[in-house]
């Protein structure tokens, strides 16, 4: 086992959204989610486009990543605070990415240990055996929080804050990318955490109007339901958090 740091995020909706669309429809969205993936670990940096495709250079990432249907997954190879940035930034990226555009999601970065196991074999009668294999109590933890909210959004765990506090500047660093507040649990409770803000830049009624209404969409899209009295909950939450957060952007 090693410590590291870890992004967990999990797509609400996913298994409707697997059981009300054609495969096309599902291949092609899938698409979205690894290009998504792809975006955000390349921070910008581009490959020189061919026949006019423009694909993200990921080459300069440190940062691992697994993808296992509805969960991805990004984590560090130490507990340096350079890596923890890039992790920060990736994860505040994929965060307002998937929530404003893409899929909903509740997310967690926690500090734990985990163990990584990866290998496939093929044998001379065509079968194999893979494993990809991610586990340990870091995953736990990160998993218990994300699974508890009632909302889209991503925590940053105390854990991760200890560490940014011990760092010049650390905290200042974190709230470019995140603000305090009462996240909503399913138990009907609230507590306090640094929460990934969705987006830079909603400095006007209209942009936070148009906000509002895609992750709304968001929600909704790829033929899920929002009918139900717990899905409404979710994206209630979620827009009280941006407009309560408006002033922070």
């Amino acid at each position: 086992m090693k410590e590291v740091y870890i992004a967990y995020f999990d797509f609400m909706g996913f298994k409707e959204f697997i059981l009300n669309n054609e495969n096309e429809v599902l291949i092609r969205r899938m698409g979205h989610i690894f290009r998504d993936i792809e975006v955000c670990l390349g921070q910008g940096k581009y490959q020189e486009p061919s026949n006019g495709v423009l694909l993200a250079d990921i080459s300069k990432s440190k940062l691992n990543c697994l993808n296992i249907s509805d969960t991805v997954l990004f984590w560090t190879n130490g507990c340096d605070f350079e890596a923890l940035q890039e992790l920060l930034n990736v994860a505040y990226e994929f965060n307002w990415r998937e929530i404003g555009y893409n899929f909903p999601l509740r997310g967690a970065l926690v500090k734990g240990e985990i163990k990584e196991v990866s290998g496939k074999n093929t044998n001379s009668e065509g079968g194999s055996y893979s494993v990809q294999c991610l586990y340990g109590k870091g995953l736990v933890l990160a998993h218990d929080i994300a699974e508890a909210q009632e909302w889209a959004g991503t925590i940053i765990d105390k854990s991760i804050i200890n560490d940014l506090k011990k760092e010049i500047n650390g905290i200042e660093y974190l709230e470019s990318l995140a603000v305090k507040y009462q996240v909503p649990f399913k138990n009907d409770e609230n507590h306090e955490f640094y929460v990934f803000k969705l987006k830079k830049g909603i400095i006007t009624d209209e942009a936070l109007k148009n906000v509002l209404e895609a992750v709304e969409k968001v929600f909704s899209q790829d033929n899920k339901s929002i009918d139900k009295k717990s899905v409404q909950l979710k994206i209630n939450n979620t827009k009280d958090f941006i407009i309560n957060t408006k002033n922070t952007y």
